[in-house]
């Protein structure tokens, strides 16, 4: 079976990462020929980076980019789909002409999302934030609608996905278990005991959101540190505070090097829509977490047992409190994390489910689905 892959972004971004190029491997694995097309390079990944509110010219030079590459990419994945069996597409919401293409000679397709795009991260007005707005509202049901199968990462995106194609699977993360794994020394032997955040520069605001019960418990605890990997540092008066750059092959040890993970985040449409992938990469380095309970936060986390769900400042100070002071607490909550990691939503895992789906539908269009050459069923 040929599979035809067209990504919005290439490796470094993660959700063309978890959501297509890790599963290719495994797919080549099970006799599955891949191809991948790939609309937003990594060259150009700085530019989706860029604050619409504070480089609006920026924003506007990178979106028109974008838009070039689409269209032209749009156009080599349509060329390129006479020769595939099935064509998934992440993310890519290419434009009416190309649809029109699709529709007319095409495999079948699978659309996959992760993130609740038919909304923006964004809550202020700004007129490339509207512009952004209306080309979801109407590119990404036209997407949809062209979708044989689509894939979501969360039952929130799943309710607008069944708006326009009944046939919906959800597959959450994945996460490589094979390659994040805990510290092979356990944290709690360090003196310090380090709070981590994952994340970018969009996302670095979330951390305001517990700005007070951080500076508290800096007061409270000497041996505190919070450490930020892939955006600058926050200020916080009485907790030091260490920032990372990211890179892909030092993400892993900087997991590594946290002793309690953090997400919050507020509620609003945009985050009841998220993947929640740091969950999974704190969880699968055998961290306890602390986290918003908004949309897939609490699905991932079991609360007081893998992690806790922190609604309020004060819950947010009394549960970090709590881990801080009992390293015991920590490895426990952290064993249980990385259990739930390789039994639902390890790559091996959803892998099979993945390669089952595309099977199935690569059979749609020929009254027969083909039989993969798959060791177990998926967990999609």
């Amino acid at each position: 079976m040929k599979v035809l892959f067209a990504t919005q972004y290439g490796m470094l971004a993660a959700s063309s990462r978890t959501r297509v190029f890790q599963y290719l491997p495994y797919l080549q694995a099970q006799g599955i020929e891949t191809r991948v097309i790939t609309v937003l390079p990594d060259r150009g990944l700085g530019g989706s980076q860029v604050q619409v509110t504070r480089s609006p010219w920026s924003k506007l030079r990178y979106y028109c980019w974008a838009a070039w590459r689409t269209f032209g990419c749009g156009l080599q994945v349509w060329w390129a789909a006479r020769e595939a069996e099935v064509l998934l597409i992440q993310k890519v919401i290419v434009p009416a002409p190309v649809r029109w293409l699709l529709r007319w000679r095409r495999p079948p397709v699978v659309y996959d999302f992760d993130d609740a795009i038919f909304t923006t991260e964004v809550r202020r007005q700004h007129w490339l934030v509207a512009w952004k707005q209306r080309r979801n509202a109407t590119g990404l049901p036209a997407m949809l609608s062209l979708a044989d199968h689509i894939l979501i990462e969360n039952e929130y995106n799943a309710a607008f996905a069944a708006r326009y194609c009944p046939a919906i699977s959800t597959i959450t993360g994945p996460i490589d278990t094979r390659r994040y794994t805990p510290a092979s020394e356990p944290g709690t032997l360090r003196e310090q005991v380090v709070l981590g955040w994952i994340g970018s520069a969009s996302t670095l605001s979330y951390l305001q959101l517990i700005r007070e019960p951080l500076a508290r418990l800096g007061r409270r605890f000497p041996q505190l540190r919070l450490r930020v990997i892939g955006a600058t540092a926050v200020e916080l008066e009485g907790l030091p505070v260490e920032a990372q750059s990211w890179t892909l092959e030092g993400e892993v040890e900087g997991l590594r090097s946290f002793d309690i993970g953090l997400m919050p985040v507020p509620d609003d449409p945009w985050t009841r829509g998220k993947g929640g992938y740091k969950l999974l990469q704190y969880m699968a380095t055998g961290l306890p977490v602390v986290a918003s309970p908004v949309g897939v936060n609490c699905q991932i986390v079991r609360d007081g047992d893998t992690g806790f769900w922190a609604h309020t400042p004060e819950e947010w100070e009394e549960y970090l409190a709590r881990l801080i002071g009992d390293p015991a607490l920590r490895r426990q909550m952290g064993r249980r994390g990385r259990a739930v990691m390789e039994a639902e939503y390890a790559l091996e895992v959803h892998g099979r489910g993945l390669a089952q789906i595309l099977c199935q539908v690569a059979g749609t269009r020929r009254g027969k689905a083909p039989r993969p050459r798959l060791p177990g069923a998926g967990g999609a």
